[in-house]
């Protein structure tokens, strides 16, 4: 791997200043939310297990149908659920919502298809990635999996191929508690009085994109989805309406803003890093078009919430409206591709590209709420199954770590002085407009015991370079002086290219040990750390 490009031999020496009396605000737990979308083995062999009724033909698939094989029942929950990976998805990452059915299938996806008796359901075509829907996973039974998994449902309309009054039946269908038609629809479907309670229900998906069923203009957008806002608030008052943005940067956004600020509670945004055109076989520039990317994603935020600000102005409009960043990840497009089902094996880079994606969302606790990394299982996902098990990517470990540690605190503001990187990045942009990438990337956050008081300091750092180490003072800004102690949590590897897989399952995972705290630490070449000090 060559050396990652410095801006100059005089480069700054590494500082990381952390201000507790400075916070930026809480850290929302929904930072950690996951998607799900009727795309490759995500639902079909994911969520639940592959069988010969569903497979081969809700998608493109990775495999060939001689060589299928069926889950065993021991590895299903009695509601027919994949154990595993639920449990992975509940216990482990503990992910508190989950965005459904899409992406661009819910583009042209009818909810009516997938309700009512298994047997009797409509098998379509599949318009956004190919192949048909059997539509065996449909409302209901997603509703169930979130009761299993103890996650609130995140339900995206079809704003392409779908009505308004399509819509308002689907709202009515889950929240309704009246004698109407498809409030008794639920309860004879489900056999339940209680509503499914959905209270997060999102505008369409990507509408602006000329990939989508259904395209159009912001200015069209804007219209056609103020008028859903004001009759979905009549079926039921108290959603969470999210409005669909672009990347946060873009002209769209700007002119939805305007037109929905007073009508939606968050407006949506979505970025991949890995994602664009470039030659590939530029070995040499992978790693650091890779590991550089998250600082994008923080300008995108930056631009948006100036933006939702100069429309809140316009609309005169009081309440807060925070970004729900529901579509994020790291995803090269020519290895996780439709004929493929999404499916990439991620590189310990790709790992720190995901550390660095969490230390944005952390360090902009004061405007995103929500963020749903794409996808959770299978594809283009931090856990990969087959019929008879899974294992955990090198991704895993960033989201592990951050949700354990990280959820529950207040996000600090930090000054941090670093070497900068000044070789190619993706987007080009990023260095141009922004300015050089750091090498290293940080984030802070206190948690207060609210029983004894007791304060715990966790700060996350990404070491981006590939080949130079670096010890760092770390001070922190207490008025009186604190001993800590230190739990250090190290996600490393000597190849950058390493990766998880069927056989070597933990090739690339954490190592955790404790040490005295002497106000500094070394990060090694390429690492990704969690330090959680302890007062004593």
């Amino acid at each position: 791997m060559a050396a990652a490009a410095k801006s100059s031999e005089l480069a700054p020496t590494p500082a990381l200043n952390i201000f507790p009396s400075a916070p930026i605000a809480p850290v929302s737990p929904y930072i950690f939310s996951g998607f799900l979308e009727h795309l490759g083995r995500c639902i079909y062999g994911g969520i639940l297990p592959a069988t010969r009724t569903t497979f081969p033909h809700t998608s493109r698939r990775p495999c060939p149908a001689d060589k299928f094989v069926e889950t065993p029942r021991a590895l299903l929950t009695p509601e027919g659920f994949r154990a595993d990976v639920l449990e992975v998805l509940r216990d482990e990452l503990r992910v508190p919502l989950v965005r459904w059915p899409g992406g661009n299938f819910v583009s042209s996806y009818n909810w009516k298809d997938g309700v009512g008796p298994r047997e009797e359901r409509k098998r379509r075509p599949e318009l956004a990635w190919g192949g048909e829907e059997s539509n065996l996973f449909g409302t209901d039974e997603f509703i169930a999996w979130c009761r299993v998994a103890k996650i609130e449902p995140y339900i995206i309309l079809n704003m392409g191929t779908g009505t308004l009054e399509d819509a308002l039946h689907w709202i009515e269908y889950c929240n309704g508690t009246g004698d109407t038609h498809y409030a008794n629809l639920r309860r004879k479907n489900t056999g339940r009085d209680e509503p499914h309670n959905v209270k997060y229900w999102g505008l369409g998906n990507e509408v602006w994109g000329e990939w989508q069923v259904g395209q159009q203009s912001a200015s069209e957008y804007g219209t056609k989805a103020r008028q859903w806002a004001h009759a979905i608030r009549l079926v039921d008052p108290f959603v969470i309406l999210v409005g669909c943005g672009e990347t946060g940067l873009n002209q769209w956004d700007g002119v939805v803003l305007d037109a929905l600020v007073d009508k939606v509670d968050m407006h949506s945004i979505h970025l991949y890093t890995g994602f664009g055109p470039r030659d590939r076989t530029e070995t040499k520039k992978e790693y650091g078009r890779s590991v550089y990317g998250p600082d994008a994603a923080e300008y995108s935020i930056e631009v948006c919430k100036g933006l939702i600000n100069k429309a809140r102005f316009a609309r005169n409009v009081s309440k807060p409206i925070k970004i729900a960043f529901d579509e994020y990840g790291v995803w090269d497009e020519t290895v996780g591709t439709p004929e493929n089902g999404l499916e990439q094996f991620y590189t310990l880079a790709d790992a720190l590209a995901m550390a660095s994606w969490l230390n944005v969302l952390v360090r902009q606790a004061d405007v995103v709420n929500i963020a749903c990394i794409a996808q959770s299982v299978n594809v283009i996902s931090p856990l990969v199954t087959s019929p008879t098990g899974l294992f955990r990517q090198t991704i895993y470990w960033p989201l592990f770590l951050f949700s354990r540690y990280m959820r529950g605190g207040t996000s600090l503001r930090i000054s941090l002085t670093s070497p900068t990187y000044s070789g190619e990045t993706l987007p080009r942009w990023i260095s141009t407009i922004k300015g050089a990438p750091k090498d290293l990337d940080a984030s802070a956050v206190l948690h207060i015991d609210a029983v004894t008081g007791a304060r715990s300091l966790r700060i996350a750092v990404v070491n981006r370079s590939d080949t130079e180490a670096y010890e760092v003072p770390i001070r922190v800004a207490f008025e009186e002086d604190v001993a800590w102690d230190v739990e250090a949590h190290e996600l490393w590897h000597e190849d950058v290219r390493a990766r998880n897989g069927w056989g070597n399952e933990d090739e690339v995972s954490v190592k955790t040990r404790k040490e005295e705290w002497d106000g500094r630490w070394t990060f090694r070449a390429h690492s990704f750390t969690l330090l959680v000090l302890g007062s004593s």
